[in-house]
């Protein structure tokens, strides 16, 4: 699949990961944790934009790639419903997420800047277990299917109790452990393992 793709909606999952959820003070939700980005947070770039006087910090993340419209009715049909596999990163701005958090408003502002959902568009038919962040050639994040709470499947399915999907949705499963600061000059490699991965520079 290629960088022609057009998306559309973009569905997040927070604390998808146990030791993720510990590492940041919070405990494991009992279902998914759903919020969502922009479509203008997209980035399929070979940069990463960080802004000015701010703390970035990168979440890796398998992504999901919605294949038709409709709303699946079971475990068996949510998983027709996905028509690819890859990785992408979660970019938040932590300090505004603490802030708005403490006054118990939403996340978005802190989700959905600009570039904030960046993408490798090599989406795969079939899912490898094991994932993993690279920044300076020192490995930041490793995750693995097993460790998710929530399947793919439990995720399409709680979601589709709230929307109708539409071919092009994306949905960003959630990060392991291991989530930390971007600064300019960065050099970021994030992939499956065995597999080519997406190389990318923080500017």
């Amino acid at each position: 699949m290629s960088e022609h793709l057009k998306f559309e909606n973009i569905y997040c999952v927070g604390r998808n990961f146990e030791r993720h959820a510990k590492e940041l003070g919070n405990k494991a939700p009992i279902s998914p944790l759903i919020f969502q980005k922009s479509n203008s947070a997209v980035s399929v770039k070979e940069t990463i934009e960080i802004p000015k006087n701010k703390t970035i910090e990168y979440e890796l993340e398998i992504v999901l790639l919605i294949g038709k419209d409709g709303v699946p009715k079971n475990q068996e049909e949510a998983q027709t419903f996905i028509a690819g596999f890859s990785i992408g990163l979660d970019l938040t701005d932590r300090s505004l997420q603490a802030e708005l958090k403490k006054k118990g408003l939403p996340w978005f502002a802190s989700k959905s800047f600009r570039g904030s959902a960046v993408i490798d568009t090599n989406f795969r038919h079939e899912c490898p277990h094991e994932f993993y962040l690279m920044v300076n050639q020192k490995i930041r994040q490793e995750g693995n299917l097993k460790d998710m709470i929530f399947s793919f499947e439990d995720i399409i399915l709680h979601l589709s109790k709230i929307v109708d999907f539409k071919k092009g949705d994306i949905i960003f499963t959630g990060t392991p452990e291991g989530v930390g600061a971007l600064e300019s000059g960065d050099q970021i490699e994030m992939g499956f393992y065995n597999h080519p991965p997406k190389k990318l520079v923080a500017i």
